[in-house]
């Protein structure tokens, strides 16, 4: 069969696999696009701008950027929220130079006389203490005041009839031990707050103001994202918590491995379709 023949023959078949080819990789390509620009999206709650590595919860099948970090945004609010082992903080700044975040109770905002009612748990979370913070040690409904003068604070505005409070500024284990001993108090609880809102050597009645202020929490990248960002990419994940790295040559990598060239998309369309 002469040449033109079967290039007559071909042609239509030629045209229809190109055309597969290509719709193919124009889809690969679109559905990428789909799920790369929903997870890198930064948006504003407030007065906040949330970009990577934080991300806002949603319905999504993919969230762009670490695990916990995920914010909440509610109509007209100033500020997104952020949950820390199921309970809830404002997050009144993010610092994405220094990677810190500054984290008020929302048990204690706009609280004329708040009361601190859980120790703060950072847990598996990406996060670490930092150092500007302090402790604020509160003993509830006591029922002796300390017997020796110290630090602390007695907190008339949560006197239960002849039950007292007190607060106290880095306190040790010993000394929380001890004087919860002495003093017969129903409850302890440790707060977080930065060391510029409160008086060196003595709380006084700002506490109310430092607990409005906040504390601060630094951000790490957790290890399974590490590969993922030092070859250039963004860390994500799915809603089974799995790790996925996404890359601006528009490949997509769920097995902690680093970014690569743009022919591995090349590759895994020509296996399905050839």
């Amino acid at each position: 069969m002469p040449n033109h023949h079967l290039l007559r023959i071909l042609s239509p078949c030629l045209s229809l696999f190109l055309l597969f080819f290509f719709g193919s990789f124009h889809g690969v390509l679109s559905t990428f696009s789909t799920i790369y620009g929903n997870v890198s999206s930064s948006s504003q709650c407030g007065d906040i701008f949330i970009k990577y590595p934080f991300w806002t919860v949603s319905n999504a099948a993919v969230h762009h950027g670490y695990p916990g970090l995920g914010l909440s945004c509610s109509f007209g609010s100033n500020y997104p929220t952020l949950s820390l082992t199921n309970h809830t903080y404002f997050v009144t700044k993010i610092n994405y130079i220094n990677e810190t975040l500054t984290l008020v109770d929302i048990d204690a905002a706009d609280q004329r006389c708040p009361r601190a009612r859980h120790n703060l748990t950072i847990g598996s979370l990406p996060f670490n203490y930092n150092s500007a913070n302090v402790n604020l040690t509160f003993f509830f409904n006591c029922d002796a005041p300390p017997s020796v003068s110290s630090p602390s604070l007695d907190i008339t505005c949560l006197q239960s009839g002849d039950k007292w409070s007190y607060v106290f500024t880095n306190m040790s284990q010993e000394e929380e031990a001890a004087f919860d001993e002495a003093c017969h108090c129903e409850e302890t609880v440790v707060a977080v707050v930065k060391r510029t809102e409160v008086t060196v050597g003595n709380v006084t009645e700002e506490f109310a103001a430092a607990m409005h202020a906040g504390f601060m929490l630094d951000w790490e990248a957790p290890k399974e994202c590490n590969a993922c960002e030092l070859s250039g990419g963004r860390c994500a994940f799915n809603r089974n918590e799995q790790v996925m790295c996404f890359c601006d040559d528009e490949s997509i990598h769920n097995d902690g491995s680093s970014c690569k060239g743009r022919d591995e998309i090349c590759s895994n369309i020509c296996d399905t379709t050839c």
